[in-house]
């Protein structure tokens, strides 16, 4: 199902899977892609706006208890921690995504990671008694396009997570067994 709004949904979400369109601009423009410009393809959000979707999240479509898998970077690592506590999260786990690739800014190193970070408000959601210590903290696959998360991703939630009603915020594309609510939302 595709929500129209955050507002209300007669539905209720256990597991909510969310990667926020922070606000920040590319690295620097490259020989390679000379039509390139610093401004991402898509709207971005500041962290009030991030803010303010969860809330209606907490509000409008979560259960009491329900968990939380929030996408974020080092630059946003800090203050995604510190307003998800600010809403009465805890955090269970700072997963990485290691993309095998990665951008080099100021010519530096290579920053090739992702933070999924594993949030639960109330009491936390048991994970399938079958999949308990079959997972680390580390997620690897090729990163493919421009925040396109892996696929390895969506296995690990639907892994641990099999019958629990699921929602993507932010989503750009559809996936079978979720529900999705984004502007960018393709078949």
């Amino acid at each position: 199902m595709i929500l129209k709004n955050l507002d209300e949904s007669v539905k209720k979400y256990e597991i909510v899977c969310t990667d926020p369109p922070w606000s920040q601009t590319k690295g620097g423009l490259r020989k390679t892609r000379p039509n390139q410009t610093k401004e991402l393809d898509y709207p971005t959000l500041t962290i009030e706006g991030i803010v303010e979707h969860q809330r209606k999240v907490i509000d409008n479509l979560a259960t009491d208890n329900h968990t939380v898998f929030m996408w974020t970077i080092d630059k946003f690592l800090p203050q995604t921690e510190c307003f998800m506590n600010e809403l009465g999260y805890k955090l269970h786990a700072r997963i990485i995504w290691d993309k095998e690739n990665g951008i080099a800014p100021a010519f530096t190193i290579r920053y090739s990671h992702e933070y999924l970070l594993w949030f639960y408000r109330g009491r936390m959601t048991p994970i399938a008694t079958e999949q308990r210590g079959k997972f680390t903290t580390v997620l690897r696959e090729k990163a493919t396009k421009h925040s396109k998360k892996p696929v390895c991703f969506y296995e690990f939630i639907e892994a641990l997570y099999p019958q629990q009603p699921k929602l993507e915020m932010y989503a750009r594309s559809i996936r079978e067994g979720w529900d999705i609510w984004g502007n960018e939302i393709t078949e």
